[in-house]
């Protein structure tokens, strides 16, 4: 397979990943698959697990995307950080966002999928050259505030209404069906971020994601 273009604080870098198992979903993309060449801009944004994402893939992985996470990121902050870091930059031609686990517990389902959707509309509407792919918010061992169950639950919910919403708007969705709770091996202590074993999985699917949507 050709490799995925990655870079990082501007700084280009090469890494090498082993493929696992993933699952992508796409409808009615607005542009051919050819068009998707290797030299397409891609974004990858997020909260700890892309800031602790691209230190995994500095020894793990390698592709060349531009990588911007931010510890502790909630959703309210995701477009705030998405434009400051788009000051002296192109918007990219693919925006893959992991965002909206730190929001579990702390607001109601309802809104933060409200939220998301009005975000991610405006995103639509501002760039409409750039597709939007959302990664799955992933299942952890412990929730920083809430029942464990009916966090869960929210999150099946509201990976699902998000979903529909992103293919409706002709984007896209990477699910980490590898990462579930009951493998402690595949967290931190802390049992909210990933270990490096943990870490792989999840960039590996978002390696491979990105590769067939670009194929």
């Amino acid at each position: 397979m050709s490799p995925i273009t990655s870079i990082t604080n501007g700084c280009p870098f090469h890494f090498s990943f082993f493929i696992g198992k993933y699952k992508l979903q796409k409808i009615h993309k607005r542009r051919t698959m050819a068009n998707y060449a290797t030299n397409k801009v891609i974004w990858i944004i997020g909260s700890s697990y892309i800031r602790r994402g691209e230190e995994r893939a500095r020894e793990t992985i390698g592709a060349k995307v531009y990588w911007f996470g931010w510890g502790g990121l909630r959703w309210h902050g995701l477009l705030p950080f998405f434009y400051r870091s788009l000051r002296g930059r192109a918007a990219p031609d693919v925006l893959l966002i992991h965002c909206g686990g730190n929001d579990l517990g702390c607001r109601k389902s309802i809104d933060l999928v409200a939220a998301m959707k009005q975000d991610l509309q405006h995103l639509y509407r501002r760039f409409p050259q750039m597709t939007i792919v959302l990664s799955d918010i992933t299942q952890r061992r412990r929730w920083r505030s809430g029942l464990p169950g009916k966090i869960d639950k929210s999150r099946k919910w509201v990976n699902s209404v998000m979903a529909t919403f992103v293919l409706g708007m002709q984007g896209g969705i990477v699910h980490h069906p590898q990462i579930v709770f009951n493998k402690p091996q595949l967290f931190l202590r802390d049992e909210v971020h990933l270990s490096p074993r943990g870490n792989d999985i999840f960039l590996n699917n978002l390696a491979e994601g990105l590769r067939v949507l670009m194929q």
